[in-house]
Order: C-alpha cells, then structure tokens, then sequence
C-alpha cells in the first residue's frame, strides 16, 4: 500500500492492515484533513491543506509475489467456491467495491497457492460468470455449484464470502460449517489463520445451514473473510495485500487441517 500526502509519496510501503487504516482515519479527523481509500490504486491518499477529499492521481501497475513450490498437498482435491458472480453482484461496498469481484480474486490466488503445493483444485466459477445460468433461481444457482463439489469427489469444500450489514462499523471474519466434525475442525483451522492474518475480530466459528455446505458430501465450510459494507474492511477485501493475506491464510488453515 502506497501513502500519498499532499502529493508527496511517504518512502514506505506498508502492508494494507485494518489497524493502520483506522490509524490514519482518526488522526485525519483529529486534524480536519481530507483522506480517501482508494481500493483500486491501494493508495491512502492525505490533504493536510483541508479536509476537502483528494483527487487521486494514474493509476499505477501493481506486482505480485512469487511463490515457491512443494508437494505437500498432494494427492488432496480441493474444490473452491467463489461467492456469487454474474448476474448474481454479492453485496456492495462503501466505494462502490463488489463481493463477486474479491471472492473471485482471493480464490484465484489460493487456488494458484494450492496447485503450487500438489493439490488438484477444482473451481466452482475461474470468472465472472453464473455457475448455472444468469438469472437462475437461487437454489438451482447453489446446486450447480455443490454438483461441482460433489461429482469431483472433492476432500474439501471452500465457499468464500464478503459479510454485509447495515451498521457499517460491524467487522470481523467468522468461518461457518453444518456440524459435521471434519467440517468444525476445517472451519475452526481456516478460522484461527484468517483472524490472525488480516487481524481482524474473531467472529468465531458457527452452524449455519447454507445451502453449499448443507448438501455437499465432504468436510465443507463458508468463509466470511470481511465485511465489505465495513469501510477498512473492504479496503482491505479489494487490494491486492488484502486478497493475498486472505489467500494465504485461507492456505495455512487448509494446510492445518491436513496435518502436512
């Protein structure tokens, strides 16, 4: 993440974090200076002149890290699920941010992960597409979906999620499951590493009976990474340092889990 003030770049770059965006929120309030997330370039921007909003700049290209690789996971089918897409935006956040875009990216970047460490991954969605067909029912839309799990014979299932509520202060990652015990002890592995990668609340591990784990036949958890409705939150869902801490630890809790 870049800090741009009063059109000077600070000579650091560092890594988009919940904590250090509420930081430099408060303190621009305190101060009546003009700040704006911008999502797209993950760039803070300051105007210590005002508290009028900054105008962004270009854009700037962006890198991403490479990985090593192992076979650790090998021999494990692993099936992800992108939430929502297509027809289907998810929900939508302060700026405009769109849950459908950063499940796709965070599950492309894991799934990237997983098959750089031996496991064979299968993609409920690799765009942004409708599983079934646009417009389709919602059960219909979620059954496409878990017959993907299912007739891969998957070891896992992953349906990766933005939370959204009303009160834009509501924040953290909560991981569900529907109560089998693999299914807890997955949710409980992918829960601990996501809170402790974004350092975000733990909201816990809970039952719930979404339909994509309610009726896939493998261990099956839904993931809600952040809220996007969430303002730090959903800047740190839509940079590219949000979604490779999200995949990460999405990856660490698989690992986890598998014991290798």
């Amino acid at each position: 993440m870049q800090i741009i003030i009063d059109g000077h770049k600070v000579p650091i770059n560092p890594r988009v974090s919940k904590d250090l965006l509420i930081t430099l929120k408060s303190i621009a309030r305190s101060l009546h200076w003009g700040i704006l997330y911008d999502t797209n370039r993950e760039t803070v921007y300051i105007n210590t002149k005002s508290a009028s909003v900054p105008v962004p700049p270009h854009e700037r290209p962006a890198s991403s890290p490479a990985e090593a690789e192992s076979n650790r996971l090998a021999g494990k089918t692993i099936c992800i699920d992108p939430g929502h897409g297509g027809s289907d935006l998810g929900a939508i956040g302060p700026t405009g941010t769109i849950e459908k875009d950063n499940t796709l990216a965070i599950a492309l970047l894991l799934c990237d992960k997983l098959e750089k460490n031996g496991a064979t991954v299968i993609m409920t969605r690799e765009t942004d597409r409708d599983v079934s067909m646009p417009d389709a029912e919602t059960e219909v839309e979620l059954g496409a979906r878990v017959d993907i799990a299912n007739g891969a014979d998957a070891d896992i299932f992953i349906s990766i999620h933005n939370d959204s509520f009303t009160n834009p202060t509501a924040a953290g990652t909560t991981t569900f499951h529907y109560g089998h015990p693999e299914s807890i002890r997955l949710a409980n592995c992918i829960q601990k590493s996501l809170v402790e990668g974004l350092g975000t609340r733990d909201r816990g591990v809970r039952f719930a009976s979404f339909f994509v784990i309610r009726y896939t036949k493998m261990p099956a958890v839904l993931v809600e990474v952040a809220f996007i409705s969430n303002p730090e939150e959903e800047v740190v869902l839509a940079s590219i340092d949000g979604r490779y801490k999200a995949a990460e630890s999405i990856f660490q809790g698989i690992v986890k889990y598998f014991k290798v």
